[in-house]
């Protein structure tokens, strides 16, 4: 039977997905490390075999596509590679950094992917030395006038214990040892109005660290949304989710969750909403002290505000109820704001917030937490191809199922990055991290300054 590359496509991230799904499991489960392979890299790997159908499909002749081949050096001064309180040890780490990006673009088809590999070398603990792998993907196909189906996927390994995404501090582990996270979405969405839809999708998170004091998690998620509006002025938003995660060392559970929203539009870039979550988490106990079950109830109102051409405000309040069947409830008050603002050659950007939160596929798996948090970051345009940033993030989380313990965790960075000559940009940043905990063996202070030069070269084909 004769198909299209799209087609094509669709047919390897189902059928390989499938297959080596069960067999992440199966080797979590048993407790062996998997995660040199998992299933959204395997999708990812797909879609990359599956370019050349893009590229060269007659069908497609409207496609723009680009490939970019690249190249970085980077030189880093870490004064706390290890993260400790005391006993700290520096190094100089070189980095040599040759990546790749490709895109392709059409009215009914976007796909990206990009892949960098890092050669890391430690001058003076040179058996650290390593190998980095970071590869992005995401593919939006419009099936029909009706139908589109999409694809993402992030795969990251690496001994850095600092994650970070779009420069901002994602998790922190307590060893510098390879780790492996992986984390791929698919989904379908059907539109039936203007801005009606129903969109069903699976996500499934992975993290295998090498070291046996952090934790190695699996998540597997499926969900169901529908949003309907009833002419201009309102409508509503439905959520759903289904969530199973295994642990290698804690309790795995069970989730459920739906929520419902109420929107009312004043003006195109203005709206007001009212939203009702509730949640129902089930550990399935393992030897050892059982962990808590408990249901959640939250409600919140909030607004979206367009004030301009480059300006955005969000807020939002609420309360949250943590009832646990063992007793204990915990309560508070949930919170969010945000501002995105600019000019011609200045960004800014200010979000901060506080409430319920979870955190289960990190590197600790703490569980549920009460947290409050702030972070921002300017953006300004010296000249054309010169620029500074400054950026500033600040968590604080209260873990109530590891006694109410609470971990204060700060990061400030600062750099310049200047173009020249078309195709080389160098960077230099300055970044301090550091984190004050009940923990004591939890709290370090870490400074890094690292220069960068990259040349990429765009190719149109």
């Amino acid at each position: 039977m004769a198909y299209t590359w799209n087609q094509s496509i669709f047919l390897r991230c189902i059928g390989w997905g499938d297959v080596f799904g069960r067999r992440q499991v199966q080797t979590v489960r048993s407790g062996r490390p998997s995660g040199r392979m998992c299933c959204g890299s395997l999708i990812l790997a797909s879609v990359l075999m599956s370019f050349p159908w893009a590229w060269f499909h007659p069908a497609h002749a409207d496609m723009t596509k680009t490939v970019t081949p690249r190249v970085s050096v980077s030189e880093t001064y870490d004064d706390n590679i290890d993260l400790t309180p005391t006993n700290e040890i520096s190094d100089w780490i070189t980095t040599v950094s040759p990546g790749i990006s490709l895109e392709l673009e059409s009215p009914q088809t976007v796909l990206n992917f990009d892949y960098e590999a890092g050669f890391s070398f430690y001058r003076d603990e040179s058996s650290r030395d390593n190998t980095r792998h970071r590869a992005e993907a995401t593919w939006n196909q419009e099936l029909s006038r009706q139908l589109t189906f999409n694809l993402s996927d992030r795969f990251l390994r690496s001994e850095d214990p600092v994650v970070e995404r779009e420069g901002m501090v994602e998790d922190i582990r307590s060893r510098r040892d390879t780790e492996y996270r992986n984390t791929a979405e698919a989904s379908l969405a059907y539109a039936f109005g203007a801005e009606d839809r129903i969109t069903g999708g699976y996500i499934h998170q992975y993290v295998d660290d090498r070291s046996a004091a952090n934790e190695d998690s699996e998540g597997n998620r499926g969900f169901l949304n529908l949003d309907k509006w009833f002419g201009p002025r309102y409508g509503i938003r439905a959520t759903s989710h289904v969530e199973r995660g295994t642990f290698e060392q804690e309790d795995d559970f069970d989730q459920y969750a739906v929520g419902l929203t109420l929107n009312r539009r004043w003006t195109p870039s203005r709206l007001g909403y009212v939203r009702y979550d509730f949640l129902d988490h089930d550990y399935e106990e393992a030897a050892g002290a059982p962990r808590n079950d408990f249901q959640l109830h939250q409600g919140v109102i909030g607004a979206d505000w367009g004030l301009g051409p480059a300006t955005t405000l969000q807020l939002e309040i609420g309360y949250y109820l943590q009832d646990y069947q063992q007793g204990g409830d915990s309560d508070g008050l949930t919170y969010r704001a945000g501002l995105v603002t600019g000019t011609r050659r200045t960004t800014y950007a200010i979000e901060g917030g506080g409430g319920y939160d979870q955190d289960y596929y990190s590197s600790d798996n703490f569980g549920s937490s009460q947290f409050y948090e702030f972070s921002g970051r300017a953006d300004h345009q010296l000249r054309e191809r010169l620029g500074v940033y400054l950026a500033a993030q600040y968590r604080q989380d209260e873990y109530r199922e590891r006694n109410n313990r609470e971990d204060k965790t700060y990061a400030a960075r600062a750099g310049v990055s200047w173009s020249f000559w078309r195709w080389f940009t160098l960077n230099l940043e300055g970044a301090r991290i550091s984190r004050d905990s009940d923990d004591p063996a939890r709290e370090f202070d870490d400074n890094r300054i690292m220069l960068r030069a990259t040349a990429a070269y765009p190719h149109r084909l």
